[in-house]
C-alpha cells in the first residue's frame, strides 16, 4: 500500500475503528505489540526526555502550559495530546507548529507493513507517529498526555522525568471500573519505579492509593498544597512560592486552571537541573499559552459564546465556575450534546443549574439521543437541526446572551461551523 496524498492518509485512518466512535470496542489493551513495533521503528520514545502526564481532567490544558513555560526558557518542546478537535495533525505540535502533511505521508509510507503487521489501534498509530516526529525533529522534551486510564495506555512505554496526575474522578467506568479506587490505581500505572510524581488536588480515597502506590515504587511524591493555587479573577492567578504571591497574568480565564498552572510550577522545579525555568520565563509562558480548543473558549468576538468540554462531573463543576466568573449561570442557556456512556446520574445533575438547555445528538454510534437526555433534564428541548431554523434561534434568542455549548469535545467542530456561519451572516 503506498499513500500519495493527505486525504489518502485520511482515508487509511477512518478506516481504522476509533474510540469516538466506538468507545471500548476500539481499543486493545495490550503493549505488547506497541512495543514490538516501537523496536522496529527504532523506539524513538528513548531520544528524548518526557513528561507523562495522565488524569481524569486537565491534562490537555497542564500539557499545553508546560510546553508554553519551556518553549519561553528556549527549549524545543514537543506535545502530544488526544482526540483532536479538527484534524488529526493538530495532537502533534513542536513549538508552535503540528506535523506537516507530508511528515504523516513518510511515516506511513514507511511503516504501513508494520501497522498492519501488529494490527496497530488508531490510539496506538497516533503516539507512534507522536515519538517517531518528535525524534525526527530533535525536541529536547516531550509533554505526553495519557490517552485513557494508564496502565495500559500506549503512551506509558515512555520512561518520563516525571509522571504526572492531574485530577481523578469517575469517568470511563466501563474501562476503568466504577469506584474512585479502581480508576486510581488504572491511573497510577504511569508511575515508574524511583520517578518523581505530581498530583493535583485528589479526593481522599485516590490520594490514600497514590501515596502508598508511590511508596510501593520508592518515588518522591509532590503536591501542590504549598502552592496554594487561585484564580484572583479571570485571566489572573496567584501561587505562593517563597513566602509570597506570584501574580500570574494569561489569557487563561477558567478558575479551574490554577490547580493546572500549579502543577506545571512543581515540575519546573523538579526538572530545573536540566531545564533551567526562571520566574520571568514562567510567567512570560503562561502569558502566550492557549489552554487549547474548546478549553472554556470564546467563540466569537462580542458575543459571551463559550465552549468547554465538560462531560464527567468535576469536569461540569469547574465550567460552571467558569461560567460564573462571567456570569450568572441561573441566567445562561446550555447547548449540550454527550455520549450515551457518559450518562450518570451526578453529572446531569449538575447541569440542571442552566436556565435554558438545548440538546444536539452528533452523528456517532456513541451519540447520546435526545431521548436518553430528556429523562435526565426534563426542561431539555432540541436544538434546531436545520441550517434555517438554527440561523434564527442564533441570531435572534442568543444574541448578546450567555451561551455555553459543552459536553463532548466532538462537539467542537460542529459548533465551530455553526459560529463561522453565524458571523458570515452579521
Amino acid at each position: 500500500m503506498r499513500f500519495t496524498s493527505s486525504k489518502s492518509v485520511q482515508e487509511y485512518l477512518e478506516s481504522i475503528p476509533k474510540f469516538q466512535s466506538r468507545g471500548s470496542s476500539a481499543a486493545k489493551f495490550d503493549l505488547s505489540r506497541f512495543r514490538n513495533f516501537c523496536d522496529v521503528i527504532g523506539n524513538p520514545h528513548k531520544e528524548f526526555d518526557s513528561i507523562h502526564v495522565g488524569g481524569t481532567n486537565g491534562k490537555g490544558s497542564t500539557c499545553n502550559i508546560l510546553a508554553s513555560v519551556l518553549q519561553e526558557g528556549g527549549y524545543k518542546v514537543g506535545v502530544y495530546t488526544s482526540p483532536h478537535i479538527i484534524t488529526f495533525n493538530e495532537r502533534f505540535r513542536v513549538n508552535d507548529d503540528v506535523i506537516s502533511d507530508e511528515d504523516l505521508l513518510v511515516f506511513f509510507n514507511t511503516y504501513v507493513d508494520n501497522i498492519e503487521e501488529y494490527t496497530l489501534t488508531y490510539f496506538e498509530i497516533s503516539t507512534a507517529i507522536a515519538f517517531w516526529w518528535f525524534a525526527r525533529s530533535k525536541v529536547d522534551v516531550a509533554c505526553i498526555e495519557v490517552g485513557l486510564g494508564g496502565r495500559l495506555d500506549a503512551t506509558n512505554i515512555i520512561d518520563p522525568m516525571v509522571s504526572v496526575i492531574t485530577s481523578i474522578s469517575l469517568d470511563h467506568t466501563d474501562i476503568l471500573g466504577d469506584s474512585i479506587t479502581d480508576i486510581t490505581r488504572e491511573k497510577a500505572g504511569i508511575i515508574k519505579e524511583g520517578r518523581p510524581v505530581i498530583i493535583g488536588d485528589l479526593p481522599k480515597k485516590a490520594r490514600h492509593e497514590i501515596v502508598k502506590i508511590a511508596e510501593q515504587k520508592e518515588c518522591p511524591l509532590f503536591t501542590i498544597d504549598d502552592l496554594n493555587p487561585k484564580c484572583l479573577n479571570p485571566g489572573r492567578y496567584g501561587l505562593a512560592v517563597n513566602d509570597t504571591i506570584m501574580d500570574i497574568s494569561s489569557n487563561l480565564i477558567s478558575p479551574i486552571q490554577a490547580k493546572n498552572i500549579a502543577i506545571v510550577w512543581k515540575i519546573c522545579s523538579i526538572i530545573k537541573e536540566k531545564y533551567i525555568i526562571t520566574e520571568d520565563y514562567f510567567t512570560s509562558g503562561l502569558r502566550r499559552v492557549n489552554a487549547g480548543f474548546g478549553r472554556f473558549e470564546r467563540l466569537i468576538d462580542g458575543q459571551q459564546w463559550y465552549f468547554d468540554g465538560g462531560h464527567n462531573q468535576e469536569a461540569v463543576k469547574a465550567l460552571k465556575k467558569s461560567v460564573n466568573t462571567v456570569g450568572n449561570i441561573e441566567n445562561a442557556t446550555l447547548v449540550l450534546s454527550l455520549m450515551r456512556d457518559k450518562i450518570r446520574k451526578e453529572v446531569m445533575t449538575e447541569f440542571l443549574e442552566f436556565k435554558n438547555i438545548y440538546y444536539y445528538p452528533l452523528s456517532l454510534e456513541r451519540a447520546a439521543t435526545f431521548d436518553d437526555i430528556k429523562q435526565w433534564l426534563p426542561k431539555a428541548i432540541p436544538f434546531p437541526a436545520s441550517d434555517e431554523n438554527r440561523k434564527e434561534l442564533m441570531q435572534d434568542d442568543f444574541d448578546s446572551e450567555l451561551v455555553i455549548f459543552s459536553g463532548s469535545f466532538y462537539f467542537y467542530e460542529t459548533v465551530r461551523d455553526w459560529v463561522s456561519t453565524f458571523a458570515l451572516n452579521q
